[in-house]
């Protein structure tokens, strides 16, 4: 049994968050695993389209402002990857970005890049593969994103933007944001709001509880206005 786990479940109230946590497994479980499946492929062959909106999510609406800024930058470009992005910095007016969001999507697109040329991967259609490897390979520095020297030693990208650009990316982990920690709140778990790190291990803690992996607990969660309908309406006690 992993520590973390054994000494979380000495919290008087994690028995009856994990117990939460199954019942909306067994009614969302299976639509969180299809969404799950179907995460990574959104930008297969369009990963410079997936810089975009990893950087762009941050304290905006997705719906409403990150898909269609994402949508009119693909519409720009015939082959929307990471080396046209590199090639072609944004415009911040035209796209509703700030200078410094502009610069932190640029600098990720050229370090994206150099990890290319290092890894022999410079053709376009090697670009998933690319990112891939990236985020298997620095999914260890998960509480130390800095360390990693093509994402997340970069400007502008803290915890949630980094396990969000692994997850587009590939790797089965969650992103730590205000949704989540929401969320999981309302399921019970003693969630502290300053800290993503101590969110993180709590969350992967649950997932292990629940037997879920972490992607698809990120998705069982994400309709997090649905969630707290179902708790507040008392079906799940």
């Amino acid at each position: 049994m992993d520590n973390a786990l054994g000494l979380l479940r000495a919290d008087a109230t994690w028995e009856q968050a994990v117990a939460r946590l199954r019942e909306l497994k067994q009614s969302g479980c299976a639509q969180a695993e299809a969404a799950a499946a179907d995460y990574v492929g959104v930008y297969a062959g369009r990963r410079g389209a997936m810089i975009i909106d990893v950087v762009a999510s941050r304290q905006r609406s997705y719906t409403k402002r990150v898909r269609p800024m994402v949508a009119a930058w693909v519409a720009a470009h015939a082959e929307p990857t990471i080396a046209a992005l590199a090639a072609n910095r944004l415009d911040a007016a035209q796209y509703g970005l700030s200078e410094a969001e502009v610069e932190t999507i640029a600098t990720v697109a050229q370090r994206f890049r150099e990890f290319a040329q290092a890894e022999g991967l410079t053709a376009t259609a090697d670009e998933d593969q690319l990112c891939l490897r990236w985020a298997e390979r620095y999914g260890p520095f998960e509480h130390a994103h800095r360390l990693d020297p093509v994402v997340g030693s970069v400007k502008g990208i803290g915890l949630a933007l980094w396990s969000y650009m692994r997850m587009r990316s590939g790797a089965n982990t969650l992103k730590v944001d205000v949704r989540v920690k929401n969320s999981l709140k309302k399921l019970g778990f003693s969630v502290p709001h300053d800290s993503d790190h101590a969110v993180l291990i709590i969350a992967k803690a649950a997932a292990e509880e629940a037997d879920l992996p972490l992607l698809v607990l990120d998705q069982l969660l994400w309709s997090a206005q649905e969630l707290h309908q179902i708790i507040s309406e008392g079906e799940i006690a």
